[in-house]
């Protein structure tokens, strides 16, 4: 599988395709191509339909940062929070996660919906078996995420598909847990999805983003490559979307950064976001991630206290 790579020396930036190749039992990266500009590089990336890399350099101030790392060191310096406050908090989170990561694929219910169908067991009439089944399922994909998370071990590809398994349990078992074996086309949006022959070997870049061992800020945009990379391919025929935030959220767990919730309310923010990140503007969506860190740890902190 080739791969784009950002290179810089002294002030000048340039760009290699890279290929992962076997030699003699050991995996190394051999450059396939040099690119002299940035011009050359994208008509390139298009024409092969290979992503975009993402610039290394930091994509939010140094104030910024410095805030979120200090809000991350209090919440560090008050643990282990006790296990009540703990639970409410999960509680909360698995319902305004499960109706807004829902609400932005086209589920209908409520969040006072939700809150039913999740915690009192209580079916909403009216409404369709898919959306009850999306709610159910997206809480049993929150539950399995914090075990996942909470693992010491690096994250496998079966952790991935196991997630994804769920999040599509009783909805469409054929495809659950299974990447897609035909070519999708995103409605509204300029990019075509990769071959489906080529997911597996995409995918790893997936998996290998989710156990970079970066901290504080640095993980936070781990987290933004980590989401424009699932969106980016496409692995799964249905629950991408639902996928990406969870994995997002993943990676800011294992760096001990509280999960995260993308509300419905900015749904074509976040959309324009996913649609810069294709064109390697990976500044939008890592605002919109870095805000939501900051709300979520206030609300953390706000609670140990």
């Amino acid at each position: 599988m080739a791969f784009i790579r950002e290179k810089t020396k002294g002030i000048t930036t340039y760009y290699e395709l890279v290929e992962s190749v076997r030699i003699n039992g050991k995996v190394r990266q051999k450059v396939l191509k040099y690119f002299g500009d940035r011009k050359e590089m994208l008509e390139y990336s298009k024409r092969h339909n290979i992503p975009l890399p993402v610039s290394k350099k930091n994509v939010i101030d140094s104030n910024t940062r410095k805030k979120i790392e200090e809000k991350l060191a209090v919440l560090n310096s008050l643990r282990p929070l006790s296990k009540t406050v703990i639970n409410n908090l999960n509680k909360k989170f698995e319902v305004e996660m499960t109706y807004n990561s829902n609400a932005i694929e086209g589920n209908r219910l409520s969040l006072r919906e939700t809150y039913f169908i999740l915690e009192k067991g209580i079916t909403i009439g009216g409404k369709p078996m898919k959306d009850y089944l999306e709610a159910t399922n997206h809480r049993d994909a929150i539950v399995l995420l914090e075990k996942i998370a909470k693992k010491n071990n690096p994250i496998k590809e079966i952790d991935v598909l196991g997630l994804h398994a769920v999040i599509l349990d009783k909805i469409d078992p054929s495809n659950a847990g299974c990447y897609r074996h035909e070519q999708v086309y995103i409605t509204g949006t300029k990019h075509i999805p990769p071959n489906w022959r080529e997911v597996p070997d995409r995918m790893k870049l997936v998996i290998k983003e989710l156990n970079s061992i970066k901290s504080g800020c640095d993980a936070i945009e781990s987290a933004a490559r980590l989401h424009r990379l699932i969106v980016w391919i496409h692995p799964f025929i249905d629950g991408n979307g639902r996928l990406a935030r969870l994995l997002t959220n993943l990676r800011l767990m294992r760096a001990g950064f509280p999960p995260i919730i993308l509300q419905k309310k900015i749904r074509l923010t976040y959309y324009s976001a996913l649609e810069k990140a294709d064109e390697n503007d990976l500044k939008p969506l890592t605002m919109l991630i870095f805000r939501d860190v900051d709300r979520a740890l206030d609300l953390w902190l706000q609670a140990a206290k």
